[in-house]
């Protein structure tokens, strides 16, 4: 926002950040904005896990593993007349044991126990999601998030998922020094906080806000987290 004249706000599709490691605020941030912009209520939580007999021996082998599972989960949803499966997956080696783990947050349409039939490798668990009113399923992408004991990846379906939204302030200088300096000084969680964002927002509710003081620009910038108040996925917005 500028303190004068007109806001000139970019709103655009982001694209995927190159880096897969879920080591980067970035990429943490883009992985959250893809699940929620994609799945909710009704969705898939597929965690499929490997017995003794047939752990991978090495990260390519297991990539090999759940990717043959998945095609067999779009097998069966192609004979069904269903259309391909959309998925965003998060996978973890581990650095004590080398053993791999796997999360997978797919769509619904194949029910849970064909979806973990489609698993020969050990047990396979298919729970349901169920997204909070509020922050629809955050807590989920947070745990997906959370800091890996080991090497830890994220990937997803290609072309059939929908790609974020992001409105960013493309005059970050051009803002309101006072504003910016009032708004640094409040609290992320304050009511005041919500409203000031939400004015500038119409149509949205603010889930949560971060703020950080940049030393290298000696700036504040913020990034807010948004939702449609008739939901259609999440925004995230930074400036």
């Amino acid at each position: 926002e500028r303190g004068r004249g007109k806001r000139r706000n970019k709103r655009y599709q982001e694209s995927s950040p190159k880096q897969k490691k879920l080591n980067d605020k970035n990429s943490k941030r883009y992985f959250e904005a893809l699940v929620q912009s994609n799945f909710g209520k009704g969705g898939l939580h597929v965690t499929p896990t490997y017995d003794d007999a047939h752990v991978p021996e090495n990260e390519d082998e297991a990539k090999r593993r759940v990717t043959n599972f998945l095609a067999r989960v779009n097998y069966r949803r192609k004979k069904k007349g269903l259309p391909r499966a959309k998925w965003v997956m998060v996978t973890e080696m581990g650095k004590k044991n080398g053993r791999p783990h796997h999360h997978i947050i797919m769509d619904d349409l194949l029910e849970r126990d064909e979806v973990e039939e489609c698993w020969h490798d050990g047990y396979c668990n298919a729970d349901r999601i169920r997204p909070d009113k509020k922050h629809g399923i955050m807590a989920l992408t947070t745990y997906l998030m959370k800091d890996p004991k080991g090497n830890r990846r994220w990937t997803s379906s290609h072309g059939n998922l929908a790609m974020p939204w992001v409105t960013v302030n493309d005059e970050p200088k051009a803002m309101s020094k006072k504003r910016l300096r009032f708004m640094s000084e409040l609290p992320e969680d304050s009511e005041y906080m919500k409203q000031l964002i939400e004015r500038d927002n119409k149509g949205y509710e603010l889930v949560n806000v971060e703020k950080e003081f940049r030393e290298d620009t000696a700036t504040w910038y913020f990034f807010a987290r948004m939702k449609r108040k008739h939901p259609q996925g999440t925004q995230a917005s930074g400036g």
